[in-house]
């Protein structure tokens, strides 16, 4: 077995132990990680039993130039920013159209969104099925 060889095998042997952490947390509530992977970066945090939310980096953007959209257990996250009055020496700083879409669980509904000093903050719930009551069956 070469050094490679041991190198994967450590890396699947830690994501199946993190799988095996967050699998019942994460994989139950999103039943796919973002279709697109790259820009912008995000955080999945864990408030209480069956709260979550993502927090998307969004530097340079405010509430105008983003999108959030909630349709058939697809949260969708788009932007743009138009900044056509300034003239750049030199450009830093990416606002570059994004669209971001994350597939979530049926029961999943969206409770709140909010933009604060460049991080969007999107509060996801879970609505809990009511407990079903016991029939009584009687017999004929």
């Amino acid at each position: 077995m070469t050094a490679l060889d041991l190198i994967n095998k450590m890396q699947k042997d830690m994501w199946s132990q993190t799988d095996r952490l967050f699998g019942d947390t994460f994989d139950s509530m999103f039943d796919s990680w973002s279709k697109v992977q790259s820009f912008p970066f995000y955080n999945v945090v864990k408030y209480g039993k069956g709260k979550y939310g993502l927090e998307l980096g969004l530097a340079g953007f405010n509430k105008k130039n983003v999108s959030v959209e909630y349709k058939d257990g697809v949260l969708t996250v788009s932007g743009q920013v138009e900044d056509k009055e300034k003239e750049y020496v030199e450009k830093g700083l990416a606002f570059r159209k994004f669209y971001k879409q994350f597939q979530l669980r049926n029961d999943v509904v969206v409770d709140d969104a909010t933009m604060e000093d460049g991080v969007l903050t999107v509060k996801l719930g879970v609505n809990e099925p009511e407990e079903v009551k016991a029939q009584e069956i009687k017999i004929k």
